[in-house]
């Protein structure tokens, strides 16, 4: 069983198991990827901040509105729908792009230790131009200057 944890100040605090229902319902099956934890709850993974989303934030496929929030379990649960389609391959690249966009908002880091946290997490993916080509359309004009700005373009390989 593969898990999901989130820290606070580099202890952990809790895990989820990938057979928890916001994850198999929003996030993945056994054959497909159709969404991603993003906000806070993303942030929170890759070590931006040490802040305990009280709401989960997920970027999901299926979801048709702009934007709710749902109750599973105790939890709750905010669903956006993503500004291109989710797919397995495209999953990890849409959830970092989100992370980029919204790296100030969420950072407890200063804003040159943002970049580079955020540049080192992508040369770990070792995302591909091409799969960046792919996602173009869904990425906004000010993420596209953080990617520049950060340093983080020049990390994505031929």
């Amino acid at each position: 069983l593969e898990q999901i944890c989130f820290y606070h100040t580099g202890l952990l605090q809790f895990c989820i198991g990938t057979d928890y229902l916001p994850f198999t319902k929003y996030i993945q099956s056994t054959t497909e990827t159709y969404g991603y934890f993003a906000g806070a709850t993303f942030a929170n993974q890759i070590g931006l901040t040490t802040q305990m989303p009280a709401t989960l934030e997920i970027v999901t496929s299926k979801e048709s509105t702009e934007g709710r929030t749902v109750t599973v379990g105790s939890q709750a649960v905010r669903l956006k729908r993503p500004a291109t389609t989710i797919t397995s391959e495209n999953a990890g690249l849409l959830q970092f792009l989100d992370a980029v966009s919204q790296g100030e908002k969420y950072s407890e880091l200063s804003d040159p230790e943002t970049g580079i946290l955020l540049k080192n997490y992508a040369k770990q993916q070792t995302y591909s131009k091409e799969l960046l080509s792919s996602v173009l359309s869904g990425i906004t004009g000010p993420t596209a200057k953080k990617l520049i700005k950060w340093g983080i373009i020049y990390e994505f390989t031929s």
